[in-house]
């Protein structure tokens, strides 16, 4: 998996059109907003066996025991090579707290990730300070 040699303009017209969509289950969380912008920056897919086969929480943890490795750290390490959160860089996949008790994957912007959620009565993508993240994989 490498990156297009235009990453970074294929990723910021990806964010601007996830920018003010409402999170929704197997169409835009945390897990399929990464994957899109992965899909952007690389042209790979890699949650095509996820795609239609959930609309709930539940659903989605069964798509992770069913299409991934389990756990959604054991999906995302599959895919990418984990590195140490400090070394994550622009376009970089995070894993951050969801503020709600569980876990979230996110896209690293700099300073900050950017990730799918609500904050106030907001809901779309969310800035996640660096405080949050938890661990961290190189996306080539």
């Amino acid at each position: 998996m490498t990156r297009h040699h235009d990453w970074e303009t294929r990723l910021g017209a990806y964010l601007r059109e996830c920018r003010d969509v409402p999170f929704a289950w197997g169409k835009h969380d945390c897990c399929t907003f990464v994957g899109g912008a992965v899909l952007a920056m690389t042209g790979v897919d890699h949650i095509a066996a996820f795609r239609g086969h959930y609309r709930t929480a539940r659903g989605a943890a069964r798509a992770l025991r069913r299409f991934g490795r389990g756990t959604l750290v054991k999906t995302v390490t599959s895919k990418a090579k984990p590195i140490k959160v400090a070394l994550a860089q622009r376009g970089d996949v995070v894993l951050v707290d969801d503020g709600q008790g569980g876990e979230a994957v996110a896209i690293v912007l700099g300073a900050f990730a950017v990730g799918v959620g609500a904050h106030g009565d907001q809901e779309g993508l969310i800035k996640i300070e660096r405080a949050a993240w938890r661990r961290a994989w190189r996306v080539n």
